[in-house]
């Protein structure tokens, strides 16, 4: 338990530390891109994402779990083996990718509104490239339990993204800004995949022959990469279904743009940000799944231990997912007036604040599932899920707007999240305490909002927004956070003090 919580809390520093300066860029951009530009930058990003998920998914993932198994067997052969073949694959994948999409450009203005993004996404390609080595030597470092220089490694691309991006702000290139940040992004993504060639070799990292591995990987990892690739294919599919459905109903270009982009570059990354240590907890976590199972239907070395690490990690993530949801339940919109300027950010905020849960209920054992073998069935609930959400996107926008993108959101996050715990429940490695979990602290998240609106309502009297909002949010949250740890709520005191326990 001593190492777990040790390797928790240090890639929750450095998650913390990334996500703080990924947060002010994200801020920063909304701002000099506007909400027009942004929904085109986030239509680029999305067709890029899925790109980059066909890289930098399965493979390390893989990779990542079976180093951590071979390594427990002292089998340095195998890994170095595994390595090589993850780099040969990705490298291929993402260079036709890089040649299709630079050569042949035209081919992306069949997908895009606007031609902007057929730009930004052929100045991502460098970034493609780059990611695919640094992908593949991450997931190696981390099934060797390299938890810092994992963690270092991202927060050192951010740093460099931002100051490249600086850089090229100040610099007066004839350039508009929505380039200049995908460029900052490539330049950025170089960098630290020369870090970590650095960092696998130093730490004597070896490659090897491929002829053995080059076929099992590709079978282990098809599934994963086919469920993160639907993933991201709803992401895109939502940057053109979400504005086209709004442009058909009333909505200029312009709006309908702007609307997505506010809803997906302002509202959702605040959504997003108890992914960071549910993160984090997945990366500490893992290894130790894998070490106990690759496929939990052919053989397992402890059930009882494979249970409780199950079921404290998805118990944790229940909690990290809820701590925020006071303060955005409570002060959202004044949230989004702050940070954005823009009003309707806040607003969309307080609606869609609830989908935090099942959000992190689904990241968590979609790993999980991924990590004892279960890839497949892990796509059947993806593509189950994926389908109630384009039905959402495609009906709904006529009576709620763009809320349809929400609704559809929890419909897809619900029920990926109930039928991914269902089936850990039939092989016997979940139980029932989750759920009383959940109930727990939505009843404990109640009179926090309440404490948090009325804290607010008060203080916006005396004090100014920033002072106003920030107070409301320490009392709410930090309110739950101590009712979490007195009732003790998912054995939080004995991951964090009882450190000699081994699980």
């Amino acid at each position: 338990m001593g190492k777990l919580f040790k390797a928790v809390a240090l890639v929750t520093l450095f998650s913390i530390l990334t996500r703080a300066l990924g947060f002010v860029l994200r801020i920063y951009l909304s701002r000099i891109l506007g909400a027009e530009l942004l929904g085109s930058y986030q239509m680029a990003m999305s067709v890029f994402s899925v790109m980059l998920t066909l890289i930098a998914s399965g493979l390390p993932t893989v990779i990542g779990r079976n180093v951590a198994n071979l390594r427990s067997k002292n089998d340095f052969k195998t890994q170095n083996e595994y390595v090589s073949s993850g780099l040969i694959l990705t490298l291929s994948i993402s260079i036709i990718c890089a040649i299709i999409i630079t050569f042949f450009p035209n081919l992306l203005n069949f997908i895009f509104t606007s031609p902007k993004s057929t730009k930004i996404i052929i100045l991502l390609m460098p970034a493609l490239i780059s990611s695919a080595i640094y992908t593949i030597l991450r997931g190696a470092l981390w099934g060797q339990k390299r938890f810092f220089s994992i963690s270092f490694a991202e927060f050192f691309e951010q740093g460099a993204r931002i100051i490249i991006l600086f850089i090229l702000m100040v610099i007066p290139l004839s350039l508009p800004a929505d380039e200049k940040t995908a460029i900052s992004l490539s330049l950025a993504c170089i960098f630290s995949a020369i870090f970590v060639i650095i960092v696998y070799f130093a730490f004597g990292g070896r490659l090897g022959r491929t002829n053995k591995t080059m076929l099992p990987l590709i079978k282990k990892s098809s599934p994963i990469t086919a469920v993160r690739t639907i993933s991201n294919l709803i992401t895109s599919a939502i940057s053109l279904i979400i504005p086209a459905r709004l442009m058909l109903y009333g909505m200029s270009a312009s709006e309908a743009l702007s609307e997505y982009g506010i809803i997906m570059g302002m509202t959702f990354p605040l959504l997003m940000i108890p992914g960071t240590l549910i993160g984090s907890l997945s990366v500490a976590i893992i290894p130790e799944i894998s070490e106990q199972t690759t496929n939990i239907d052919v053989e397992v070395k402890s059930r009882e231990t494979l249970k409780s690490q199950i079921n404290l990690s998805v118990g944790l993530a229940i909690v990290t997912s809820c701590l925020l949801l006071p303060m955005f339940l409570s002060v959202g919109k004044p949230i989004g007036e702050f940070l954005f300027n823009n009003e309707k950010a806040g607003i969309y905020l307080t609606y869609s604040a609830i989908l935090m849960i099942p959000m992190g209920i689904s990241q968590i054992t979609g790993s999980i599932l991924n990590a004892i073998g279960l890839e497949i069935k892990s796509l059947k609930n993806s593509a189950i899920s994926a389908a109630l959400l384009f039905l959402a996107i495609y009906f709904l926008p006529k009576y709620f707007g763009v809320y349809a993108l929400i609704i559809g959101m929890f419909l897809l996050t619900s029920t990926q999240s109930i039928l991914n715990i269902k089936m850990l429940k039939k092989r016997n490695v979940i139980d029932h305490h989750v759920i009383n979990i959940l109930f727990s602290m939505l009843l404990l998240i109640l009179p926090c909002v309440l404490l948090g609106i009325f804290t607010f309502n008060i203080a916006t009297k005396f004090l100014p927004l920033f002072f106003s909002i920030s107070l409301s949010a320490i009392i709410s949250s930090g309110l739950l956070l101590i009712l979490v740890f007195v009732t003790n709520i998912s054995n939080v005191k004995m991951f964090i003090f009882k450190r000699r326990k081994t699980l």
